[in-house]
């Protein structure tokens, strides 16, 4: 049932936002490249009965490499400075990825746009952001992603 809800989902984002293939594939992934640059991965995790967004947000520097996890580490406390979204490595590639997770029973159209929009604007951010901390200790001061969609008390 949550699979068929995310798959009705992406053909009405397809057929809105003018992406004729934009649908799951029979392992239940698609992936999609944003204005040329950032490579998307939605899929359907059986197990949790979620969608999973993930994007590559850059090279891991080689330089400052201490600095650079510690923002990562940072970022990922209660998710302040990642938009709500877990940063993490892929040592094997040398790169920096960035996911979403959201289960997918209750997810509606409004919802499914906000986490795609969330995922590019938090990829470009970290993108850069990665740059900057490679680029010597006046980067290291604390950043936070692009605001995402939480409530403020």
């Amino acid at each position: 049932m949550s699979r068929d809800n995310l798959e009705g989902l992406l053909r009405g984002l397809a057929t809105s936002a003018g992406f004729p293939d934009l649908g799951l594939d029979a392992d239940g992934r698609c992936l999609v490249r944003i204005d040329g640059r950032i490579d998307l991965a939605i899929e359907f995790d059986d197990d949790s009965q979620s969608l999973v967004l993930t994007a590559r947000c850059g090279p891991l520097p080689q330089s400052n490499r201490e600095h650079v996890l510690q923002a990562l580490l940072d970022a990922n406390f209660y998710g302040a400075g990642s938009g709500g979204a877990t940063l993490s490595t892929n040592s094997r590639e040398g790169a920096v990825y960035m996911q979403f997770r959201e289960p997918t029973l209750h997810l509606d159209q409004p919802r499914l746009q906000d986490l795609l929009q969330a995922a590019v604007v938090n990829a470009e951010f970290w993108g850069a952001r990665l740059q900057k901390l490679a680029a010597g200790p006046a980067a290291h001061a604390p950043a936070h992603a692009p605001h995402h969609n939480f409530t403020r008390a």
